[in-house]
């Protein structure tokens, strides 16, 4: 049994497994609300949040440090993607379009300087930035959003946090960006000093 990170081989394999299955599982509630009508996912969003993604896991992937939480989340947004072609809204918002920019200027730099910790870098970045709109939405109506399924993303990014194997841009990045996000929704949908 090897060492990576303080943690036994075997627990960090069971705790990143158990972060992508509960990652994918949080979403069960938020297709079900697609399907009721209750929500309605942009198209456009998605699809970057699902190519900002694959952007990141497949730096992740060149430098060996991917995880089960950002399989989970790339399996996930691109099943979104393809209820939000059904059931979602069309349109870019301006939001959307700076984030698309974003993933694109992570490819391009990627590509240009040969070095996936840009790629890594760049979309975390515009990942964190992206999320803005929905912190905002959610300030102002946490009945929005819900609540297990936020709540199951925060327990992965948990799981993730405690697994790091190195506090490297590589495999630290991506776990705090998640962590961070989640976090930032945790307290909005159940401190909120506006609905207390």
């Amino acid at each position: 049994m090897g060492l990576k990170g303080g943690y036994p081989m075997d627990i960090r394999i069971i705790l990143t497994v158990v972060a992508g299955f509960l990652f994918l599982f949080a979403l069960f509630p938020y297709i079900f609300a697609i399907i009721r009508g209750e929500t309605k996912p942009s198209k456009a969003t998605w699809i970057i949040w699902g190519t900002i993604d694959i952007i990141v896991l497949s730096g992740m992937y060149f430098e060996d440090s991917v995880n089960g939480q950002i399989v989970g989340a790339t399996i996930g947004a691109w099943t979104i993607v393809i209820f939000s072609i059904k059931y979602g809204t069309s349109g870019w918002t301006k939001t959307d379009k700076f984030c698309f920019g974003g993933a694109v200027l992570g490819i391009i730099l990627w590509q240009i300087f040969n070095d996936p910790i840009l790629g890594i870098v760049t979309s975390s970045i515009v990942a964190l930035i992206g999320s803005v709109p929905t912190f905002v939405s959610t300030w102002k109506d946490p009945t929005k959003e819900n609540k297990i399924a936020w709540t199951m993303f925060w327990v992965s990014c948990i799981c993730t946090i405690f697994i790091i194997p190195k506090w490297d841009i590589a495999n630290a990045l991506q776990p705090i960006v998640f962590f961070t996000v989640e976090s930032v929704m945790m307290y909005l949908l159940f401190i909120n000093p506006r609905f207390r």
